[in-house]
């Protein structure tokens, strides 16, 4: 074949994918635009649906059991508004466009709604179960968060014990890296206490569980209860000076989250005591979080309302779990900055000590203007290490 005809036909080719590449462009756009109208267009029938939710569910005030038993109008209503959002989901996975950022909370939203015109006496329990479900997840990404950030700092006490042996392998090296030493000790011994402090709290919840009649459940909770949970809980939230534990939140925050925990009866202040003959601890700081997230508080909390019949506090379960949820979420937050910033930290240790090995088992003096630098920003670096061990979560 000539080879102005292989060029010809090679160009042709490149033409055909340009424009096919083009048109999958306009195509996308095209369709972007009509999702984007089609979402302006649903606006309306969201709000409407969380009109609807509110007028069924009465947030925020007491339930209005005949407004549940909706007309068949508004029922209606709700139907055409929910198939709405349902046709714009089905269209956005048709045509491969990216679904609303709040998909999850709007699902949640309609399926409350749904329930409470539907089966207005189970909308609660339903909810209930919904909200401890969100907070199981929550508590489980603040543990994988505590136990990640208790691993960090492990490793960073060994990186932190290498740079100790090879400052003191270095002769005749200066006194203030000694001053500097003994700052770091005294940051990785506190560490140390505290993992051990930890441990010894978990040992005092598994025999104050077993002994406070908080029932079978209860003590086989805290017995499975992984010593790492009450490592990296110690090590996140701290311990006062009494040996008590502390707690992470303060004020409303705490109440929540401790009842929460509790089985919605029970909140010692300062870790210690127990409330309402019904205390699955003896200590309700965030040690005791640490044994099984909200499934054994809310099974606790079920067989007390049931036993007391007090139906009309779900409602105040519910709130209180969603407080619970947010204050969770802040908590990772607060864990995943200082995640940040002893990994920043860590690595910067890391190139350091690979570079300044070769010192090891020298004598100072003979080391260059550059090699006594980098040395002197080794064992700085090692002190900030040192310093966010303790680095404790606060409200």
């Amino acid at each position: 074949m000539d080879t102005a005809i292989i060029v010809l036909v090679l160009i042709v080719i490149a033409a055909i994918a340009g424009g096919l590449v083009y048109l999958q462009y306009k195509t996308n756009f095209y369709w972007k635009l009509v999702g984007r109208s089609k979402w302006r267009e649903l606006q309306p029938q969201l709000q409407n649906i969380r009109d609807i939710h509110d007028r069924t569910t009465g947030a925020g005030k007491k339930i209005n059991w005949i407004e549940k038993n909706v007309t068949k109008s508004v029922k209606k209503s709700f139907d055409g508004s929910k198939q709405a959002y349902v046709d714009y989901i089905n269209f956005c996975n048709e045509k491969h466009l990216d679904l609303p950022a709040n998909q999850a909370e709007l699902d949640t939203l309609i399926d409350v709604t749904e329930d409470a015109l539907l089966n207005p006496d189970q909308a609660l329990d339903k909810e209930l179960q919904r909200t401890g479900k969100q907070y199981d997840e929550a508590y489980a990404l603040v543990s994988t968060a505590g136990e990640g950030l208790l691993e960090q700092r492990q490793n960073a006490v060994r990186l932190i014990e290498d740079v100790e042996r090879l400052v003191n392998s270095i002769a005749r090296h200066p006194k203030s890296f000694e001053t500097d030493i003994q700052d770091i000790n005294i940051q990785k011994e506190q560490f140390k206490d505290t993992i051990e402090y930890g441990i010894e709290q978990r040992k005092a919840l598994e025999t104050s569980a077993k002994s406070a009649g908080a029932g079978v459940a209860a003590g086989a909770a805290v017995a499975s209860m992984a010593p790492t949970a009450a490592m990296w809980v110690a090590t996140t939230f701290g311990t006062a000076s009494t040996g008590t534990a502390i707690s992470a939140l303060s004020g409303a925050a705490a109440t929540n989250a401790a009842l929460a925990w509790l089985g919605g009866g029970a909140l010692a202040a300062g870790g210690g005591g127990m409330a309402a003959g019904h205390a699955l601890l003896a200590l309700a700081g965030p040690i005791g979080w640490g044994i099984a997230g909200s499934s054994v508080a809310l099974s606790v909390w079920f067989m007390w309302r049931k036993k007391h019949k007090i139906q009309e506090s779900k409602k105040d379960e519910i709130a209180r779990l969603k407080n619970c949820v947010e204050a969770l979420k802040e908590i990772k937050g607060k864990i995943d900055a200082i995640s940040i910033e002893t990994t920043g930290i860590s690595d910067k240790l890391n190139t350091a000590m690979a570079s300044c090995k070769k010192l090891s088992n020298q004598d100072y003096l003979s080391f260059s203007d550059d090699q006594k630098k980098a040395l002197g920003a080794l064992v700085n670096n090692t002190k900030s290490l040192s310093a966010l061990l303790n680095e404790t979560v606060t409200a």
